[in-house]
């Protein structure tokens, strides 16, 4: 395999892991795919890996959102995003069947999962990976002699543009 296609496979990888819609359940797929092309990666991105603070929960949110069965340990881990048991009450309308049929008639009934939906939990990596490549593109060979505290509220400024403007500025100028 040439080097060009290798850094092609990586840099595909890199840009898809800052989408804002890539779920944890794509993240481990993703990651499953680069560990069997590139096992030496294995340490580095496996679901246990060193850098992983909490497996359990981790492997337990993405069998959540792939609805896969769960571990004794993953469901321990996964228990804040289990849903209140809830009873529904039994009132049956009356209806023209008798009390004989109505014991034996069969119930339309929802099999609901016993979590809540953790398809909102986005894998940590999507935010940093974006904030990374834009302090990679403002961290260039023409500013190395930035000062951190000056690179850091640049990237602040940056990061959270959203939240002034030019008026802004001005007003805080003055």
């Amino acid at each position: 395999m040439g080097l060009s296609l290798i850094l092609n496979d990586f840099e595909g990888v890199t840009k898809t892991l800052q989408r804002s819609t890539l779920t944890l359940s794509g993240t481990r797929r993703l990651f499953d795919l680069v560990i069997q092309r590139y096992p030496k990666l294995k340490p580095r991105l496996s679901a246990t890996a060193a850098i992983v603070n909490y497996a359990a929960l981790e492997t337990g949110i993405v069998k959540l959102q792939r609805k896969e069965a769960l571990t004794p340990a993953e469901r321990a881990a996964c228990v804040d995003f289990r849903r209140a048991d809830e009873t529904p009450s039994l009132q049956v309308p009356p209806s023209d069947l008798s009390i004989v049929q109505q014991a034996f008639k069969k119930r339309k009934t929802t099999k609901r999962s016993r979590y809540v939906d953790v398809a909102f939990i986005p894998p940590t990596s999507n935010e940093c990976e974006r904030f990374f490549s834009s302090v990679k593109l403002v961290y260039s060979d023409l500013r190395k002699r930035l000062d951190a505290s000056t690179l850091e509220m640049l990237m602040y400024l940056m990061y959270n543009k959203d939240m002034w403007d030019v008026y802004t500025v001005e007003a805080l100028r003055s």
